[in-house]
């Protein structure tokens, strides 16, 4: 069965119509507006949790491509449900506009679809580089010349 799992922004823009759509938790408090509460109820979309097993998966997996930073508690819980649902073996597309959460999409093997924008045609890692020395680090500031850390996209 195809299953749309929908993030905040697939809700808000009011394009996204399917049978078999879901949501998470996290996702209905982000929405705050009246009409997209009204698009809940007229559209029947299911609002279900993730799984912690999911969840874990996806924070290994983001911290691999380096979104990790990049992404809410909302992004890796939408993450992680249309996991549970590719595991369910049902056939998922993940409703979003947002590059960091399709770049881990990718990664995870899941299809996603997008709402306005156009999305990613490759998948990308994130890595730490220290403004002042140019070095590659793990923290936010560099432990050689105590610069700030910037993120710079690298090609897989």
């Amino acid at each position: 069965m195809r299953v749309y799992v929908l993030d905040s922004n697939a809700i808000f823009q009011r394009k996204a119509v399917y049978e078999n759509m879901i949501t998470v938790p996290e996702v209905v408090s982000e929405i705050l507006d009246e009409n997209s509460s009204i698009y809940f109820n007229v559209k029947g979309l299911k609002v279900e949790s993730a799984s912690d097993k999911s969840t874990n998966i996806v924070k290994e997996v983001s911290s691999k491509t380096g979104d990790i930073y990049r992404l809410s508690e909302t992004d890796l819980k939408v993450l992680a449900k249309a996991l549970d649902e590719k595991e369910k073996g049902n056939d998922v597309v993940l409703v979003t506009d947002d590059y960091s959460i399709q770049n881990v999409a990718m990664a995870l093997g899941i299809k996603f679809e997008t709402v306005v924008r156009q999305g990613i045609s490759k998948g990308f890692k994130w890595v730490r580089v220290c403004k002042g020395c140019g070095r590659k680090i793990d923290s936010e500031i560099c432990p050689i010349c105590g610069s700030e850390a910037v993120m710079r996209k690298v090609k897989k």
